[in-house]
């Protein structure tokens, strides 16, 4: 696509937009007048840096699956929602994009995610939301078709890139689930169906993100966390 040869290869973020982060994360600067006065800087080192990964990210993942839909819809405000919580802060100390199967990401279904702060990069992959309507269709897809899930968290390089599916757990099996059939002595369908979150990350140092091989990174974690978050996604529709 046309599109594809005028965007700019990402050079990688500048130190400045960790410092930005970091100066964020100091309860003193964190409010609109500190922000307003330092916009530039979010708009230079953050904003639009992250514009450039993402159309880079496009082109990359649409080889992967063109159903994955990636665009600067992608990118999580850095303005927090204080409505219902009692931390008022007005921003986030970090900044964040997401990428889901055929729309824009949401907060209550499966996706590829990543954010980084002054402190850390973080990739994620699975079923955050403990969306009460998801957690029961993905509860019913593990229970009926637990050996593909089984056949997937299982294989060497799931494990060794992420180990074991994480997420809060019930104490004991949810109703409607007491009696897993078939797949009744296994240990792993028993905790599966306990989970009301199904997900996997790596953390990296903050500073991947300097470097022009941060897309790179992304893709691969993406490549490697693909059938885990596609099977959650097939199974939550």
């Amino acid at each position: 696509m046309l599109s594809d040869l005028l965007n700019q290869p990402f050079p990688g973020f500048e130190k400045k937009a960790l410092k930005f982060l970091k100066a964020l994360s100091v309860i003193d600067n964190n409010n609109k007048k500190w922000f307003d006065e330092h916009r530039n800087e979010y708009e230079m080192y953050l904003k639009l840096p992250m514009r450039n990964l993402i159309d880079t990210l496009s082109s990359e993942i649409r080889k992967i699956d063109p159903d994955i839909v990636v665009n600067y819809k992608s990118i999580f405000r850095i303005n927090r929602d204080v409505r219902f919580s009692k931390d008022k802060k007005p921003y986030k100390t970090h900044y964040a994009a997401a990428f889901a199967f055929e729309k824009v990401k949401s907060s209550e279904i499966p996706q590829f995610y990543f954010h980084f702060s002054a402190e850390e990069f973080i990739f994620a992959a699975g079923q955050y939301s403990m969306d009460a309507v998801y957690l029961k269709k993905i509860r019913r897809g593990i229970y009926s078709d637990f050996e593909n899930l089984k056949s997937i968290i299982t294989t060497k390089s799931f494990l060794n890139n992420f180990g074991s599916v994480r997420g809060e757990s019930l104490s004991k099996l949810p109703k409607g689930f007491e009696n897993p059939g078939q797949g009744a002595s296994d240990p792993l369908l028993i905790k599966l169906l306990m989970m009301k979150q199904f997900y996997v990350f790596k953390e990296y140092n903050p500073d991947v993100i300097l470097s022009e091989e941060l897309p790179d990174l992304i893709v691969e974690n993406i490549k490697l966390s693909y059938d885990f978050t596609e099977y959650l996604d097939k199974v939550s529709k």
